[in-house]
């Protein structure tokens, strides 16, 4: 590391730059042997890398802070490169679950590759199929919730509280 400015040297923990100088950005920023490929491969393909998702370490590695970053590269025979770097732990951590809207598509999941962790993309995988599959239960069972509780294999109470995650149906109804 050449220079870091304040906010930096304080989500590295460290109690001045002198502490981290020399030393590697990749002590501090990404997953081991995933993050800054993924970043590096972009720059060189694009010049920069936008709204990636990744972490930052503590000094001593015992800790991570969830952020964003995007990055530049200038060209010539020694390339610099320029990193901002945001904390979104907080933002993560304010979102409800029920407002985070789902990807409706294979192509809007994969979007997300480089810019979400593989854990995240799965469970959002898995949450629009389990999404979906509710509701072509519904739509088969013309909205007979007992039947289509049975088409999923599920227990009654199981698709109700699936119904109340996803937002789907009329709740207000539960003494079917």
């Amino acid at each position: 590391m050449v220079i870091a400015n304040n906010a930096f040297v304080e989500l590295a923990e460290a109690a001045t730059f002198d502490q981290l100088r020399g030393r590697a950005l990749a002590d501090f920023v990404g997953r081991p042997g995933i993050d800054l490929e993924l970043i590096e491969n972009q720059l060189t393909k694009h010049g920069f890398a936008r709204n990636v998702g990744t972490v930052v370490r503590g000094r001593n590695g015992e800790s991570e802070e969830p952020v964003e970053l995007s990055a530049v590269r200038t060209g010539g025979e020694t390339p610099h490169y320029g990193f901002a770097i945001r904390q979104i732990g907080r933002r993560l951590r304010d979102l409800p679950p029920a407002s985070q809207e789902l990807p409706r598509s294979v192509e809007q999941l994969t979007e997300l590759v480089g810019r979400v962790a593989l854990k995240d993309i799965v469970r959002e995988s898995t949450d629009l199929i389990e999404r979906l599959c509710i509701e072509a239960a519904l739509s088969y069972t013309s909205d007979n919730r007992a039947s289509a509780a049975e088409v999923l294999g599920l227990s009654r109470q199981s698709l109700y509280s699936k119904l109340h995650r996803y937002g789907l149906g009329n709740l207000m109804d539960e003494s079917e």
